[in-house]
């Protein structure tokens, strides 16, 4: 394929159908809508579309016998002709004279190509691959006419190009063309759901056992066996648990809605099942670095909530785009998902997130003069694990000469950061003569005096 070559935007699908009807002259006269001819530019003709596919598929395919004699036959009055003349086989019998292709060799083919090239030269997504292979077969025989092929690629194609403005901005704003939920994508739904879970548990509980009604933004659950209390650090699974507990309504269902929406959309633009787990290695980086992180800067606080991993997953998407941007901007077919619009919104997103964060926290500290319950500490070193951690393992579409060297610089980094967290948080009070971290409360839930006595639950 010549890289200079460019696709040409059909603005309806009339002008398009009318393009069809042009398909009969010779394939060196593409006609545009306008009458102009243009030869460095194509369109959504079977020619343009059987140029870019049967060098592609041309081993997989069993030609039809019938039309491949009329093809021959066809060659071989052109070779006594003495002026030559249009051809009788048009454009649409040449394709038929194709032939056919199992749908399994065709996957297997598609797959074996790299998703740079199905999406940026040939505009099919990768995670629609499948999709487009079921719709192909009409019959569902597992046996695919390479005619119906190429229209269901049109087809696609302009139900992803040409689309109204609104559509436009909420595919944009969903990155929904890298969308795929085959293989299921079961990571952000099932944490989801295990994390309402336990909220439902402790407002039942405190609710009903201990008479504690649960409001927009409390009460705190400093009793729970799950929480990040920091007089029982040596209970090293409340590093992680934290995020199964919420203070308030409120909270609960911020990070929910957070993690849904960001989470989501970001497991289902990975690749295969493998996807799920490099959004969950994200999500849990982010929980570990969160409590880590605030443990050592505010080492006095509790900590709760999922926010640690939102964070994560949010600045996990400016690691895509970071290790994307390159083929993001090469794109030769500009479907919507690829628009400069899709980056923007998604940089202004993160870039109003960190300054919110941040806004906040000088509010707080510098006038109000005081503490607010919301861990902005535990938010940046959530997001600033969900980037490094995000380079290093997030799919990236075609890896430039460069970017090992910076997954790797990126992996190095976490990696010294958690360790000296881990380490400090056994130590630190070592180090420090005793007065860094809290006085441990060993009779926390002890029966005669300890202040969790009655409130001993998950």
């Amino acid at each position: 394929m010549n890289p200079n070559d460019q696709y040409e935007m059909v603005p309806t699908q009339e002008e398009w159908s009318r393009n069809d009807h042009n398909n009969s002259l010779p394939p060196q006269t593409e006609i545009r809508p306008n009458g102009q001819n243009q030869n460095n530019l194509k369109s959504y003709t079977w020619s343009s579309l059987d140029a870019d596919w049967y060098p592609i598929l041309a081993n997989k395919l069993t030609p039809h016998p019938e039309k491949s004699e009329l093809l021959a036959q066809d060659q071989t009055d052109l070779g006594t002709r003495s002026h030559r003349s249009p051809t009788r086989v048009t454009i649409e019998d040449q394709i038929d004279g194709r032939g056919i292709f199992l749908a399994k060799d065709l996957e297997k083919e598609l797959r074996s190509m790299h998703r740079s090239e199905l999406e940026d030269q040939l505009g099919i997504s990768w995670n629609k691959v499948s999709d487009i292979i079921r719709r192909s077969d009409y019959d569902n025989d597992g046996v695919i006419d390479y005619r119906d092929f190429l229209d269901t690629v049109k087809n696609y194609r302009l139900n992803t190009e040409q689309t109204s403005t609104l559509k436009s901005l909420v595919r944009a704003f969903a990155y929904a063309e890298e969308f795929s939920c085959c293989p299921p994508r079961w990571f952000m739904i099932g944490i989801t759901v295990i994390e309402t879970a336990f909220f439902l548990y402790h407002s039942i509980h405190l609710s009903t056992v201990h008479n504690m009604e649960i409001t927009m933004d409390g009460p705190v659950p400093y009793c729970s066996m799950l929480i990040y209390n920091p007089h029982r650090r040596w209970e090293a699974w409340r590093f992680f648990t934290y995020m199964f507990v919420h203070i308030g309504i409120n909270h609960f269902v911020f990070n929910m809605i957070m993690q849904i929406l960001v989470g989501v959309f970001l497991e289902m633009q990975q690749e295969g099942w493998q996807g799920s787990f490099r959004v969950m290695t994200v999500y849990f980086s982010g929980v570990i670095a969160g409590s880590l992180g605030t443990s050592l800067s505010d080492p006095q606080t509790y900590i709760a909530g999922a926010s640690g991993g939102c964070y994560a997953l949010i600045a996990a998407h400016l690691a895509t785009l970071a290790l994307n941007w390159q083929e993001d901007s090469a794109v030769k077919i500009k479907k919507v998902i690829h628009q400069p619009l899709t980056r923007i919104i998604r940089m202004i997103f993160i870039v109003f997130l960190t300054v919110h964060d941040l806004a906040l926290a000088m509010y707080f500290r510098f006038y109000l003069k005081e503490e607010s319950q919301t861990g902005f500490m535990g938010h940046f070193c959530g997001a600033l694990a969900g980037l490094l951690v995000g380079i290093f393992i997030l799919d990236n579409r075609r890896v430039q000469a460069w970017e090992p060297a910076v997954q790797w610089i990126s992996l190095t980094i976490f990696t010294l950061l958690l360790t000296f967290t881990i380490v400090w948080n056994i130590f630190g009070n070592e180090w420090t003569g005793g007065t860094f971290f809290p006085a441990p409360d060993y009779r926390l839930y002890d029966d005669e005096s300890g202040n969790c006595r009655f409130y001993n639950y998950l």
